[in-house]
């Protein structure tokens, strides 16, 4: 891929001209907490990140192919991600060329929204060879901004920030003012991974700048919210509130349900940070509802994790568990870096608290496999064994450790 990148940046002449459109997509969850003043509740961080949809010349192509083309992205707009997929996938039969570019990058899109991020690199990495092969540099930046994206939820920031600093490389050189402004907020949020949230916030707010004057409404709620997080875990509670409702409210208006997914848990984050865990649960109940209509699996494993974790801040841990177990499932079954950890770390809680016994036999009720189940007490008690184990529980819990 090293030698792929590198081979984007030739001369401008060899670009293939075509209508290209980005639309604000994907969250993800944070790699690296930043440092911060004060002590806070565990908690699955969602920085708002951006998938880039390429279309060239789909929109003026022939009726065969625009056809089921227009059909997908109807599609895609109503979250339905394999009907989507199926429509693209008839318009690659029946074309060929930079059209095929920018199909597969739609199609791992859908698929990295669905909770897929193999299948989805898969394909952006198929559309960024062919991209190299067809001359069509502006597909094969976005196609490495999507797989930039995806090293970020991996875990691996180096790799990320160099992919996404090539594409914006680009951009800046094809002077597309829209795609400079996504990789520069995904820039940021590398950074903000990194804990350097000075840097991040100057990234954010020249993504922002960008935006406002071109009149993109995605991404200037997507920046908005970018600008919150960094607000908050700079400690500025006040501030981080003020661009976080204003993000919601912006996201509603322009109907970006992914938007108003991390408004709403932004927001519960805050809530969070204060101690007031009953109004984070709200917020986050209402985000969790907008994520599962979405189809969007890491949004809707980010706000179970947080659900179970509030229910443990409020000692309810017979509702938090089940929760909390769906939710590492869903992170652990997608092969994010971070999340898996938060999780684990709630359901741990609540078997301190309910003991083994009881715990079990909520897993047991809560309708994930037996399998999946034996999965995460295993997990558990790896977990135990590199923490001390309370005392009211300890003599029950080395006992059935390993059991």
């Amino acid at each position: 891929m090293a030698a792929l990148v590198s081979r984007f940046l030739m001369p401008a002449g060899a670009v293939v001209t075509g209508a290209m459109a980005f639309v604000v997509r994907m969250f993800g969850p944070n790699k690296r907490q930043a440092e911060t003043d004060w002590e806070e509740p565990d908690v699955l961080h969602s920085y708002l990140g951006r998938m880039a949809e390429y279309l060239d010349g789909l929109p003026l192509s022939e009726p065969v192919v625009r056809q089921p083309f227009e059909l997908g992205l109807a599609a895609m707009r109503e979250c339905r991600w394999d009907e989507a997929i199926a429509y693209f996938n008839k318009a690659m039969s029946v074309t060929k060329g930079v059209h095929l570019v920018a199909l597969l990058n739609l199609i791992g899109v859908c698929r990295y929204t669905q909770g897929r991020p193999d299948d989805a690199l898969r394909d952006f990495e198929e559309s960024a060879r062919l991209a190299l092969e067809l001359g069509a540099r502006r597909g094969g930046a976005q196609a490495l901004n999507n797989i930039g994206l995806i090293n970020r939820d991996n875990g691996d920031l180096d790799t990320a920030l160099r992919l996404l600093e090539e594409s914006l490389a680009i951009a800046r050189e094809l002077d597309d003012r829209w795609a400079v402004a996504i990789q520069l907020g995904n820039i940021g949020n590398v950074w903000h991974d990194r804990g350097d949230l000075d840097k991040a916030l100057k990234l954010h707010e020249q993504a922002f700048a960008i935006a406002h004057e071109i009149g993109d409404e995605w991404s200037v709620a997507s920046e908005l919210a970018n600008i919150g997080s960094v607000h908050r875990d700079k400690g500025d509670l006040g501030k981080a509130l003020k661009y976080d409702e204003e993000a919601l409210a912006e996201a509603r208006r322009i109907g970006y349900r992914l938007g108003v997914v991390t408004g709403l848990a932004n927001i519960a984050n805050i809530y969070r940070t204060q101690g007031r865990f009953d109004e984070a649960l709200r917020y986050e109940q209402e985000a969790l509802v907008i994520a599962r209509k979405a189809g969007y699996s890491l949004g809707v494993a980010v706000d179970l994790g947080n659900i179970g974790l509030d229910l443990v801040n409020l000692k309810e841990h017979e509702e938090a568990l089940p929760v909390l177990a769906e939710a590492l499932t869903i992170l652990l079954s997608i092969g994010v870096a971070d999340g898996p950890r938060q999780a684990l770390t709630g359901l741990v809680r609540c078997e301190d608290k309910l003991g083994r016994k009881r715990a079990e036999t909520l897993l047991r009720g809560s309708g994930i496999g037996d399998e999946q189940i034996d999965g995460l007490l295993d997990r558990i008690d790896q977990m135990r064994m590199k923490r001390p184990v309370p005392a009211e529980n300890r003599q029950f819990n080395l006992a059935t450790a390993g059991a």
